[in-house]
């Protein structure tokens, strides 16, 4: 049974049993002995470890080669300068490491159906001489997949004291990474050109840069889903993300926990083709949305944090974001320098709130900006902003106009509720021409300032309510 340190809440498992069948057994305590038991066994054998290992070479599994222990075993890489790994598992498949404390080096596997699952892979370091020699690049992971990993399975593994990656592959097909947890890693998972596979209820912290990163080709089949990471390392690079999925087609994205900071620049990134970004959960770090056609963000929670669309080389599509609930935004809750790249934006259902503070300077709800192709809807949401104990002025706008000379025509803003607090206007403009052809109907304005503020030619209104409501230069309320 392992125990997780002072970094996580205690956390505990049993070990899985070994196979009963063709076992064998070390002779002594190093690295040679492991290697003549695994060899005398032959493929589909398992070797039974217990005790304490020095490890001065790599060992070499055979296919089906189990690797295992039910009394504790601790295998240790005595040699910081020496090349390899503690176990290797390129030339073979089907293999199984199970129950292992590996302390130093990590786990190579390569091809079909390796299982690595309830080990604890700790104090992987690499001196500074080492780190600039590609070479050597592999040995600073737990476990490395330098190409080519089907159906595998990396399940209840603690990763700990990591100069680089927990888990980083290429070309992953058909297998779960799933129930691992990761301290004080440089990263948790980072795998490329991902297809058919699961990475799921992985939880961490001590990060320094990305939980989980996710790029290359946009395959099928990748599911990320109830992961939770949090409390990251004093030393996070400043302005990174605390998780990226930029590679996919259709990706499911969803009931994520992510714990952010401040200083982080996102949250969640999201890229590929349509991924669907469901029920995640964001404290303190945005979703970014980058080139990413046929997006999907419905039903996300982001507190302290907003939405927002980078600019990209998006090309076509659609981008939908919807039934999102976003609290306390520092800046802007759902915005971007241009919605163009799509060829529609759909912003609906939303419920956005914000308590205005001492360090409030300006909050923008939804940000209408120039598109593309077909107009801009922004249905249906609804945006509270409350005063707190803000006694100055706050330029606070519930939909802000970005338009100029037109470039916002046939823009609908339909069926929202705007309650401003007394201190927010419903919209503005910030260049002549930014309401020429947009359309205002039945939207439901209460304690407000002003309606619209600015140039409002060519403005359309139909079917609005005003409560308490202190002025309506832009009419809404009478046309």
């Amino acid at each position: 049974m392992f125990m997780a340190g002072s970094w996580l809440a205690p956390v505990a498992w049993a070990a899985e049993a070994c196979p009963a069948t063709r076992t064998v057994t070390p002779k002594g305590a190093t690295a040679q002995d492991i290697q003549q038991a695994i060899v005398k066994g032959g493929p589909g054998s398992t070797v039974l470890l217990s005790g304490n290992y020095r490890i001065d070479a790599t060992l070499r599994l055979l296919d089906g080669t189990t690797l295992c222990t039910t009394e504790g075993a601790t295998l240790t890489w005595v040699d910081p300068a020496r090349a390899g790994m503690i176990i290797d598992a390129t030339s073979a498949s089907a293999t199984t490491v199970r129950n292992l404390i590996l302390d130093g080096r990590g786990i190579a596997v390569r091809g079909r159906g390796h299982v690595i699952e309830s080990n604890l892979i700790r104090n992987i370091q690499q001196p500074a001489y080492l780190q600039q020699d590609k070479r050597r690049w592999g040995e600073r992971h737990g476990v490395f997949i330098p190409d080519q990993g089907d159906d595998l399975t990396i399940r209840q593994n603690l990763f700990s004291n990591i100069v680089d990656t927990g888990v980083m592959g290429y070309n992953i097909d058909r297998s779960l990474i799933a129930d691992n947890k990761f301290g004080d890693v440089h990263e948790g998972i980072h795998l490329f050109s991902v297809s058919r596979t699961q990475i799921r209820n992985n939880s961490g912290q001590g990060f320094r840069a990305m939980s989980i990163e996710i790029q290359g080709d946009n395959l099928p089949g990748l599911v990320v889903e109830a992961n939770r990471f949090g409390r990251w390392h004093k030393d996070h690079e400043k302005g990174a993300y605390a998780m990226s999925i930029v590679a996919g087609a259709s990706a499911v994205i969803r009931d994520n926990v992510i714990e952010g900071s401040p200083l982080m620049a996102a949250g969640l990134e999201i890229g590929g083709h349509a991924p669907l970004v469901q029920r995640n959960q964001l404290t303190d770090a945005n979703i970014i949305v980058t080139d990413s056609p046929d997006a999907v963000l419905q039903a996300n929670q982001l507190i302290r944090a907003g939405i927002v669309k980078d600019v990209n080389r998006v090309k076509g599509g659609k981008l939908t974001i919807q039934d999102n609930v976003i609290q306390d935004a520092p800046r802007a809750a759902i915005t971007t320098d241009h919605w163009w790249g799509y060829d529609q934006v759909i912003i609906q259902g939303n419920q956005i709130s914000k308590k205005l503070s001492s360090d409030t300077q300006e909050f923008v709800g939804i940000l209408a900006s120039d598109f593309q192709k077909q107009p801009l809807r922004i249905e249906n949401n609804r945006i509270t902003i409350s005063k707190g104990g803000v006694s100055r002025h706050v330029p606070v706008t519930c939909i802000k106009n970005g338009g100029s000379q037109g470039n916002l025509r046939g823009m609908r803003v339909v069926g929202n509720t705007c309650d401003g607090g007394g201190v927010a206007t419903f919209s503005d403009s910030n260049a002549p021409g930014g309401h020429i052809d947009v359309t205002y109907e039945r939207n439901q304005l209460m304690n407000l300032r002003d309606t619209i503020t600015g140039d409002t030619t060519g403005l359309k209104a139909k079917d609005n309510q005003l409560v308490n409501v202190t002025a309506d230069q832009a009419r809404l309320g009478n046309r």
